[in-house]
């Protein structure tokens, strides 16, 4: 349905001079690009930082920071998310960390970051008024299967759901819980600079509460992605959150386009730069991203 609707957008409102016009002005205005690589790598380096944290420290930063980065770059190479397999594997293999731990926290950070996005959205449908409602059959649903869940592991995995308790106790205790919200919470807001600074080079007003809020919901909407980079997902969504501020759609579609192009152009940068310092051979990314388990010691 989001690739239909993507179609749609793409045959009704695509114009190659206005998106061409808007790269040109990103490239023609270095320090604003160059704020949003360096802002948008900090928030990045604050989700290694979460991790490493979460981890009780066992890990090097630099470790957490190529996992995550090879993530990025693998889902955006790949039409479905496996970059978190691979994120799993190079913790465990570069660090020694077991399979389970690392499989863990990067399952309970990925939690942490939904539930973010949702809390942003949440707060920004308050504060800015926006006029939309969830609807009522997606929340039953959500709710049915959240419940479905629980009782599964509850009734058929009990031990291995006790040992992941105990883990999230363990990476949550004390101050080290509060600095891993806040480390994520943050690193989240200053992803929303991508939007906020190509809206600046298009001489659009976007509050960067607005950003933030358009951000989050178009991220959310990538949970599942069927293309590269989650091309479609992302601009079908963040066209809606711009159409929220009043932004025509062509002009939402644009800006999409382009700020998408520039994450992409993110992901392949900090790619290369993580395959130079951390070289993994192109065949066995494929064999980690196709593994349906991890192994536990």
């Amino acid at each position: 349905m989001i690739l239909s609707f993507f179609f749609y957008l793409t045959f009704n409102y695509f114009d190659g001079e206005w998106i061409l016009n808007g790269i040109k002005a990103i490239i023609q205005s270095p320090i604003i690009l160059m704020t949003i690589l360096t802002v948008y790598l900090l928030s990045f380096c604050l989700k290694a930082l979460a991790w490493k944290v979460y981890l009780n420290g066992r890990p090097r930063f630099s470790t957490c920071l190529l996992g995550v980065l090879y993530s990025l770059f693998v889902n955006h190479l790949l039409p479905i998310k496996a970059g978190d397999l691979v994120r799993m594997k190079i913790m465990s293999n570069r660090d020694n960390i077991s399979g389970e731990d690392a499989a863990h926290s990067v399952i309970i950070l990925r939690l942490l970051d939904m539930l973010c996005l949702i809390a942003f959205t949440l707060i920004g449908l308050v504060i800015l008024g926006v006029d939309f409602q969830v609807p009522m059959p997606l929340i039953i649903i959500g709710s049915i299967v959240f419940v479905l869940s629980m009782l599964v592991l509850v009734r058929f995995f009990p031990v291995f759901l006790k040992r992941q308790i105990i883990l999230f106790k363990q990476g949550f205790r004390g101050r080290k819980g509060m600095f891993i919200f806040t480390a994520i919470g943050v690193s989240w807001i200053l992803e929303a600079a991508v939007l906020y600074g190509t809206i600046i080079v298009y001489h659009e007003n976007l509050s960067i509460i607005e950003a933030v809020f358009a951000n989050s919901v178009t991220v959310s909407g990538q949970i599942f992605q069927i293309t590269p980079g989650g091309i479609a997902n992302y601009e079908s969504f963040l066209v809606f959150a711009l159409r929220l501020f009043g932004f025509a759609i062509q002009e939402g579609y644009t800006i999409a386009i382009v700020t998408h192009a520039v994450k992409f152009l993110f992901a392949y940068t900090a790619g290369v730069m993580a395959v130079i310092i951390y070289p993994i051979p192109f065949k066995t990314v494929l064999h980690w991203s196709r593994v349906r388990g991890v192994r536990i010691k």
